[in-house]
């Protein structure tokens, strides 16, 4: 029988006996090895400061439900139940992954890993109505892509999405300087239903532009804000996103500066009025991988979880976890 890569360096570990689960030596899957192994990943629920144990294909219907709206398109929804498992093959130790936690493979906080909660959290914020009609739909897209994985040199991929790029995605070294072949920009005109697709206003006063800038080390009076002293832009992306401000004599990653101001996105301008800076913002998310909307957009016309994958991952394949 034949393993993908990945699973070959699981093995291993075990041989030399590296590190499991909770500190202990890793075991071999619960089922043959000629079926379909049931994975167990630790989850750190933040919410509640526990860490709970469940089989995979759980954990991703839980990151599926809270990482995308149950609206979108069933191909998306599949789509983005194979980056889930994507994120989380990198994650976990049973499968050679570099784990979040010494306690845990991922987390639940969405600011460090993928957002995630059990499948009551769900019910009660969804409502039982809205959970009756929409979780059989997220039941069947990871069911449909059950033990799938994107991967690249036969390996999991390094996986991302956001929710609309605007018009093109942004390419990985243009937001955290990594370049990945893979992670480049590529024209999407799949997210013109988004909301957040046309650029909307947001007006932010200057003393809190100060307090921003503040929390990034760079310290600039409201005074000096309003008569001259506002970042400035010296570098953009290709696809015309903030990648530097300059402001104070220092450099600012534009995705630190978006972040520290709660802007959306770096697909932005803007100008003073008074003593308010009102920014121009593009989309919604980094740029970076999969447009949620625009994957939702391509399963509109028909296309399937593959074709998604493939857009927006060039030169990636789906692969199960083990192939036979």
């Amino acid at each position: 029988m034949k393993r993908i890569l990945y699973f070959l360096l699981f093995l291993l570990g075990v041989y030399l006996g590296l590190p499991g689960p909770r500190g202990q030596s890793p075991t071999f899957p619960t089922r043959p090895l000629g079926g379909d192994p049931l994975l167990r990943i630790d989850v750190y629920y933040a919410e509640k400061g526990t860490v709970v144990r469940l089989d995979l294909e759980e954990y991703v219907k839980g990151v599926v439900a809270c990482e995308m709206p149950a609206s979108a398109g069933l191909e998306a929804l599949k789509a983005q139940a194979v980056l889930a498992r994507t994120y989380a093959a990198r994650k976990m130790r049973i499968l050679g992954g570099t784990p979040s936690r010494e306690d845990a493979d991922v987390t639940s906080d969405h600011r460090q890993d993928q957002a995630w909660a059990p499948v009551e959290a769900i019910k009660e914020r969804w409502g039982a109505v809205s959970f009756w009609l929409n979780w059989p739909k997220i039941e069947r897209a990871v069911e449909e892509t059950r033990g799938l994985i994107l991967t690249y040199n036969a390996a999991p991929a390094e996986v991302v999405y956001h929710s609309t790029c605007g018009g093109m995605t942004e390419a990985a070294k243009d937001v955290w300087i990594k370049d990945v072949p893979y992670l480049q920009s590529v024209p999407c005109n799949f997210c013109s239903h988004s909301p957040y697709y046309n650029a909307q206003t947001v007006t932010i006063p200057l003393s809190r532009v100060s307090e921003a800038l503040g929390t990034l080390g760079i310290a600039v009076p409201v005074s000096t804000l309003a008569s001259g002293g506002f970042p400035v832009v010296s570098q953009v992306s290709p696809t015309g996103r903030v990648k530097e401000v300059m402001v104070g004599g220092e450099r600012i990653r534009g995705l630190e500066f978006r972040m520290a101001l709660g802007l959306r996105s770096t697909n932005m301008s803007w100008a003073i009025r008074g003593n308010n800076a009102v920014f121009q913002v593009k989309g919604y998310g980094h740029g970076v991988g999969m447009c949620q909307y625009g994957a939702d957009g391509m399963a509109r016309q028909g296309r399937t979880y593959t074709e998604i994958l493939s857009y927006y991952f060039p030169g990636t394949k789906v692969t199960a976890i083990f192939e036979e």
